[in-house]
């Protein structure tokens, strides 16, 4: 599948900034999971949740504050791209991405057509999820490269990426090997245990990144790796 780019999705929270989702999933466990899941990720993510469109819709209405709408490709009220279509008529500046556990290759095109910033399998990692989710906002628009979101790579985390948007700089295989876990969102404690070495030399490691990649924090190193094709490291 061809890479997408959606010129109207420029709402990237900034870093260390609150930002607001809404997700609408007619299963309870799912929906309170994904969110709970998410809010401990990020701390300046707040979720809210709705059990159908039209529940989300209301939502929208009393409160157009919300940095991103997530929808459950199967549920009450959803029909594909027809829906999406619909919403961003009446929420022209709001990001919309659908997550779900299966979607076929022809459902996935006509859904970034109409203005989806991203198809999100729910089969992916935490960190995998909240980062793509980030790069999906930024302006790049995530796709499976295969509708199939129930495949066997899919079901092990990986995450959905597009052809890689910028060449990857000159980097030492320790730094490849660190901004895996940059992208995977680990802190700069966790990939010093698992790499054995020292937080001080972890933290001159990503310094050393966002310089090679021309990008001023953490948020923007993971999106950029992950526009030149680096994957988060495996569990």
């Amino acid at each position: 599948m061809s890479e997408h780019v959606n010129p109207a999705t420029e709402h990237q929270s900034p870093a260390g900034m609150p930002w607001r989702v809404l997700l609408a999933d007619d299963h309870t466990m799912v929906r309170e999971a994904l969110s709970q899941m998410l809010e401990r990720l990020d701390p300046t993510l707040q979720m809210s949740q709705a059990k159908n469109v039209d529940e989300a819709v209301a939502q929208l209405r009393a409160d157009p504050s919300y940095a991103l709408l997530l929808l459950d490709y199967h549920m009450p009220g959803m029909d594909g791209s027809r829906t999406v279509e619909r919403l961003k008529r009446e929420f022209p500046d709001l990001p919309i991405g659908i997550i779900t556990g299966y979607v076929a290759n022809e459902e996935v095109e006509p859904l970034i057509a109409v203005g989806a910033i991203g198809v999100f399998p729910k089969a992916m990692s935490g960190p995998s999820l909240l980062m793509a989710l980030k790069l999906a906002m930024s302006g790049q628009a995530y796709v499976p490269w295969s509708g199939d979101l129930s495949s066997a790579e899919f079901g092990r985390g990986n995450l959905m990426s597009p052809l890689p948007a910028i060449p990857l700089p000159d980097l030492s295989e320790r730094q490849k090997e660190v901004l895996t876990y940059v992208v995977g969102g680990a802190p700069n404690k966790e990939i010093a245990r698992k790499l054995g070495l020292s937080e001080v030399t972890i933290k001159i490691h990503v310094t050393s990144l966002c310089r090679k990649f021309s990008v001023a924090n953490r948020t923007q190193l993971a999106t950029a790796a992950m526009s030149a094709g680096i994957r988060p490291a495996s569990a």
